[in-house]
């Protein structure tokens, strides 16, 4: 699950996962592979930005309707080839069915990830970032733990992998923002805090120019291939027209 990428550019898909964003402007086009399929994939996930809630997705059960892709490899459309239970903790456990393609000629599968799921996270992706930004904004882990019924030892961690992974996050979502359009944005010295203004401006740049783009902590998981907080020891995961916009990891 590692490697993923997006490009952001005007060339020609390689491979495309219909519509994930309406376009007001110029077409966002994200791949693995520099190339601009309309979803962030790598070489077992595929992120697509679901706009179902948790529950309304639970409930749908096996019938949950996906977009279908193209393989990120050769471009051919991919088939919609069963799937697998996983749970998303979201208050309660709700148990989901995440749904997987399949490209025939290529002989692989992908599972097609709803956006409010982070890659081997039991939490929501919204749940983790609103923990974070309590950090962030100068809580201690102790007491978000506390005020969510989140445990301690999984707060912290989330705090220990976001704090490794600032810098990253910061620099992509930082140009994801320029290549969109806006002007360099001015961030915080901290490297958490500059992750988070820099996710903002990219929201912003991209909700400005694109309808249907998903909330902020599930832009955050598309964006990152849902490797926010992964465990990934190289990069980058984004490259806007063929270049590469994340430094080595620090």
């Amino acid at each position: 699950m590692d490697g993923d990428v997006l490009c952001v550019g005007q060339n020609p898909p390689a491979a495309t996962m219909a519509g994930p964003f309406e376009e007001k402007g110029p077409s966002l086009r994200v791949s693995a592979r520099g190339e601009g399929p309309k979803a962030v994939t790598s070489t077992v996930a595929i992120v697509w930005p679901c706009p179902l809630g948790v529950d309304e997705y639970a409930a749908a059960g096996r019938d949950v309707e996906v977009p279908r892709p193209t393989c990120p490899s050769c471009a051919k459309p991919m088939i919609i080839w069963s799937g697998y239970p996983r749970t998303v903790r979201a208050g309660d456990d709700r148990l989901i069915w995440v749904r997987r393609s399949k490209c025939v000629p290529c002989r692989v599968s992908h599972c097609l990830l709803p956006a409010f799921c982070l890659l081997r996270r039991l939490y929501g992706a919204e749940a983790i970032g609103a923990a974070l930004e309590a950090i962030i904004d100068g809580a201690v882990a102790r007491e978000v733990a506390d005020a969510t019924g989140f445990p301690y030892t999984t707060v912290r961690d989330w705090r220990r992998r976001h704090r490794e992974r600032a810098p990253v996050l910061a620099a992509g979502f930082a140009a994801l923002a320029v290549e969109l359009g806006a002007g360099a944005p001015e961030l915080a010295a901290v490297p958490e805090r500059a992750a988070l203004q820099a996710l903002d401006r990219a929201w912003a740049v991209a909700r400005s120019r694109f309808d249907a783009v998903p909330g902020r902590w599930r832009f955050w998981s598309v964006v990152s291939g849902g490797e926010a907080l992964g465990t990934t020891t190289h990069t980058p995961w984004i490259s806007v027209g063929g270049r590469r916009l994340i430094p080595p990891v620090p």
